[in-house]
């Protein structure tokens, strides 16, 4: 399934007759898709009651990120016993930063706001696999980061001479991730280094991060918040147009739990 939606987000001629008929010969994923679309976070007034319209409903590019993020994050999360980090929390988290990151887009690039849905959700995914995979190396470097008051990433580089965002971008190179989801996760703690043509991706996950962190929706695992020096001004938002998502976000509290909810579930 995961192969078969990658194929999809890498074709820009894929229909979404297409992409219904892929999703529906997966009966679960059908299910929670179509409670999705009637949940509070899509607020229909109609019912939603086809694979066609709840990719109406979500959004073509949202619902591949959806797809992915079941299928990867749910593979890489079976193991929960004796992890440093709090997969629920974290899953939340993610929710959160992609929510926040397409309302950032809608204002500043319009033109991304549906793409910039599939790295927000996934940006994480490397500490998954460190916490998984190097369960007692992980919990040292959460205790560092606390001690330290440092963010994840940077305790990280020292204990394992990478981060998770660059392991993140090691994973979904391998697995043949498109570039527009790749290497925004790959650079969202250092957008600069992005390549140009996905600089303003990683830098609106950035912000997205940041403000996650700020409206406490879920947790990464990081103890304090860190966004890119000058970051609103690289991005050309104001102050007072990311104070307004910021309590967006906030009030959106009760639908991102929901949709974790029913992703999850």
């Amino acid at each position: 399934m995961v192969n078969k939606i990658l194929d999809v987000a890498s074709d820009d001629s894929t229909t979404i007759d297409e992409l219904a008929e892929i999703i529906s010969y997966d009966q679960g994923m059908t299910n929670k898709l179509l409670r999705l679309s009637n949940s509070v976070y899509y607020g229909q007034r109609s019912e939603v009651d086809s694979v066609r319209r709840a990719i109406a409903v979500i959004g073509f590019d949202e619902i591949i990120g959806i797809a992915l993020g079941m299928n990867v994050l749910s593979a890489l999360t079976d193991k929960e016993s004796g992890l440093s980090l709090d997969m629920k929390a974290l899953w939340i988290h993610c929710i959160g930063c992609a929510t926040a990151a397409k309302e950032i887009a809608a204002r500043i690039h319009p033109e991304i706001a549906g793409k910039i849905f599939i790295p927000g959700l996934l940006h994480d995914m490397g500490k998954v696999i460190l916490s998984v995979y190097f369960k007692d190396e992980y919990r040292k470097v959460r205790s560092l980061a606390m001690e330290q008051q440092q963010p994840l990433f940077r305790v990280e580089r020292t204990v394992f001479d990478l981060d998770h965002a660059v392991l993140s971008g090691l994973l979904m190179k391998r697995w043949q991730f498109p570039d527009h989801i790749l290497y925004p996760s790959r650079y969202h703690h250092n957008p600069s280094a992005c390549p140009s043509a996905y600089r303003e991706y990683a830098l609106i996950i950035n912000l997205a991060n940041y403000l996650c962190h700020k409206a406490n929706i879920g947790h990464s695992g990081n103890p304090m918040s860190v966004a890119v020096k000058n970051s609103t001004r690289k991005a050309g938002i104001n102050e007072i147009a990311l104070k307004l998502i910021l309590d967006q976000l906030r009030l959106k509290q009760e639908q991102i739990k929901t949709f974790f909810n029913i992703t999850t579930d």
